[in-house]
């Protein structure tokens, strides 16, 4: 069974999408998009990349976060997330 894409308001008042198993895990969340078109692109981008993405195993963690990355303190815990009625995913 195939994982969901949610893609909500964080706390700055930026869009994000989380994966979430069918589980209910969140597996991954994304960086703030300044726009829910935005978000919808990158949720395209990580579907195609995801597809044909390689593993990489590296050595040791990264000693820094990339560029323009965010910690996740500045996401609302789940329970506060404003999820938004995306019908087609359309801008």
């Amino acid at each position: 069974m195939a994982g969901t894409f949610e893609l909500f308001i964080d706390a700055e008042a930026s869009f994000r999408f989380q994966l979430t198993a069918p589980d209910g895990t969140v597996m991954a969340v994304s960086r703030p998009f300044p726009s829910k078109a935005a978000a919808v692109e990158g949720i395209a981008a990580v579907r195609e990349y995801a597809g044909m993405g390689h593993v990489k195993e590296l050595p040791a963690a990264p000693a820094e976060r990339p560029f323009g990355a965010r910690s996740h303190t500045a996401v609302r815990p789940l329970s506060r997330r404003m999820p938004l009625q995306c019908q087609g995913m359309a801008g």
